[in-house]
């Protein structure tokens, strides 16, 4: 076969070809005018190409794989024990606990093996969080547990934690924004609000970096939540070196997705969000993973929900690729544009 026939059979073309086809379909329409939208703080055009793909070298995009860490609403402590136990015996790597109020925290723990298993908390109530800790270091596992403390408040910010190498005390609930660039701006200026509160209590400049972790929500546009994650690690870097942080520390995400659930999309429409969000977390690099059931308590959708990570995992095989979305002019453009507006905007904040 000639060495030029795949040329032959699929011609290049460049995007003077793409407008006057795309400018017939509207009617002699611009089609930059007419096609180009913005959405949650991004300029989205109709055509993209490698004139468009920006590298950001900074970003950490190791393929480690990804934590499966399935939620568990903590009311009752038994019951949740229980249920965080048939998690982990069910393929799961860890537990993410939203405590709702006060519990035993021994009850709660019973038979969890901290060194080999991830945990995280969110946890509002100040006293059941010391007494987490005290629990965790009266085992001695503050070396060994690895996880995270996610707060709305700075009250986390303790002396005690310095030496918890593997753990994030200082985790960030990233409050979602309509506009991407806002959400990431916020996330930025609280880490910096924590780092320089750590640097108080003498934590270095590379701990106060690395107890910082944050929980991100991600929604059904699969290619907005991928670029929001990829921005925000960038600009993690970014930080890292006003800081003059010679050995980067990636960002430590934990990925979401809330239940979805709409009538017009019933049966299981949960089922494949939860799959796009997933995809779009695990593709844009988290570290953790959260899929939750459209129905809290119901067993089988909880079950599913635990299994799209498992899914991905073991038989998609997401984890085997280094950065599945190298190449895409696409993402990098837009991954490119709300990195450079959220840092134009954290600088004036």
């Amino acid at each position: 076969m000639p060495e030029n026939n795949f040329n032959s059979i699929f011609p290049n073309h460049a995007v003077r070809d793409w407008e006057k086809v795309a400018q017939q379909e509207l009617g002699n329409k611009d089609p930059w005018e007419n096609l180009t939208k913005a959405k949650q703080g991004v300029m989205i055009k109709p055509y993209y190409d490698s004139t468009d793909a920006v590298i950001e070298r900074k970003m950490h995009l190791a393929a480690a794989g990804w934590q499966n860490v399935p939620k568990v609403i903590v009311i009752d402590a038994k019951k949740a024990n229980e249920e965080a136990l048939t998690h982990l015996n069910a393929g799961a790597d860890g537990i993410w606990f939203d405590i709702r109020q006060q519990v035993k925290v021994e009850v709660l723990l019973k038979k969890i093996e901290l060194p080999f298993c991830f945990i995280y908390f969110s946890v509002k109530d100040d006293l059941l969080l010391s007494e987490l800790a005290d629990f965790i270091e009266s085992k001695s596992m503050q070396e060994k547990a690895a996880g995270a403390f996610f707060r709305d408040t700075d009250a986390i910010i303790q002396n005690r934690f310095a030496q918890w190498k593997n753990f994030h005390p200082c985790g960030i609930m990233v409050k979602r924004n309509i506009n991407i660039v806002d959400e990431i701006v916020d996330s930025l200026l609280t880490a910096v609000d924590i780092i320089e509160k750590l640097e108080q209590r003498n934590y270095s400049k590379e701990q106060a970096f690395r107890a910082i972790a944050f929980s991100i929500s991600m929604d059904t546009d699969f290619f907005l939540s991928i670029a929001k994650i990829r921005a925000l690690k960038n600009l993690w870097h970014t930080l890292q070196e006003a800081y003059q942080i010679e050995n980067r520390i990636p960002a430590f995400i934990h990925a979401y997705a809330q239940p979805w659930v709409k009538e017009d999309f019933q049966p299981h429409g949960n089922m494949l969000c939860q799959s796009m969000a997933a995809m779009a977390a695990v593709t844009a690099g988290c570290h953790a993973l959260t899929t939750e059931g459209e129905t809290d308590g119901d067993k089988t959708m909880t079950r599913i929900a635990r299994n799209v990570s498992l899914i991905l995992n073991e038989e998609s095989h997401l984890s085997k690729v280094n950065d599945p979305l190298a190449g895409s002019f696409y993402v990098d453009a837009i991954t490119h544009q709300l990195a450079h507006e959220a840092w134009k905007k954290f600088q004036h904040a």
